[in-house]
């Protein structure tokens, strides 16, 4: 059961026309820095999905996790902040992971350790369906 949707050229175009040779500011503005955590990791075992993503310079404190879409999907935003002199400019980034059904989201936690975030996603105890019995009614007979 897959648990991400990674897609390498989601950025491709945005990057491409980030840089591009055409946009012309003529105004002295400073031009946005962007920054994402591109660098990430899937790993799984038996009874876990772990998640590493690189975030280097980013604090816990700025950085937010939460389950939306139903519990399918893991967002991950937060901000990192870069020193320009006495300056500090602040950028945001999200990252969206989508989860399989097989995990049990009242047990993933998160922990921050020399710039690396590891998310922990234990997958669900596997049941054991046992067969019911489905009771079948009789709708011909009728009490006359």
């Amino acid at each position: 059961m897959p648990i991400i949707r990674y897609d390498p050229f989601a950025n491709f175009f945005d990057d491409a026309f980030e840089r591009s040779l055409f946009q012309n500011n003529t105004r002295g503005e400073k031009k946005k820095q962007l920054w994402q955590p591109r660098g990430f990791q899937v790993q799984e075992d038996e009874k876990t999905y772990f998640i590493s993503v690189d975030v280097p310079g980013v604090k816990k404190e700025d950085m937010k996790m939460q389950l939306v879409d139903n519990n399918e999907t893991l967002h991950l935003s937060g901000s990192r902040k870069f020193k320009h002199g006495d300056a500090v400019e602040e950028t945001k980034f999200e990252r969206h992971f989508t989860i399989g059904s097989d995990v049990d989201v009242e047990k993933i936690n998160a922990d921050l350790s020399n710039g690396v975030l590891t998310i922990t996603a234990p997958k669900k105890e596997p049941t054991k369906d046992q067969p019911r019995l489905i009771a079948i009614k009789d709708s011909a007979m009728t009490n006359e």
